[in-house]
């Protein structure tokens, strides 16, 4: 009898491990893609100050970048992922994930207006641009731990 309640408690530990290794990795991959719309923020802010060169198509492609990322990354917050891998996420995206979906809206229409922009040169760029970076902004200011 001791010997099956010990192999219970021994899968219940393996399979508690194994979810929380899962969870682990979702906060890599957010992680991950803030970095990454980071880089693409940088590239974007760079070609705004003219510290790089303004190509109307890596200027796109980085705010689409941004877009698609954004589109997706509130989908990877579910129960279970509040905490571990130095997460800089706050509570209040779960306590108010409605809002927060909204607040990333905002960065996902910006961007993609911002690479529509591209187009139409450094100046319409630029202007477009400042609305992902206020977006963002406003999203890290409720959402992300300091």
């Amino acid at each position: 009898m001791k010997f099956k309640v010990s192999l219970v408690a021994a899968a219940f530990l393996v399979a508690t491990m194994s979810l929380a290794a899962a969870d682990s990795e979702i906060i890599v991959l957010r992680q991950q893609i803030m970095k990454t719309n980071g880089q693409a923020a940088k590239v974007s802010v760079g070609m705004m100050k003219g510290e790089i060169r303004f190509d109307p198509t890596v200027a796109a492609a980085a705010a689409l970048q941004i877009s698609h990322d954004v589109e997706d990354f509130t989908q990877l917050f579910p129960a279970g992922t509040e905490t571990g891998n130095n997460t800089k996420a706050a509570p209040a995206i779960w306590s108010n994930p409605d809002d927060f979906k909204a607040k990333a809206q905002v960065v996902v229409e910006a961007a993609a207006a911002a690479a529509t922009a591209a187009a139409d040169g450094p100046e319409a760029f630029g202007a477009a641009f400042q609305k992902v970076g206020a977006g963002c902004g406003g999203c890290h200011e409720t959402y992300r731990l300091r």
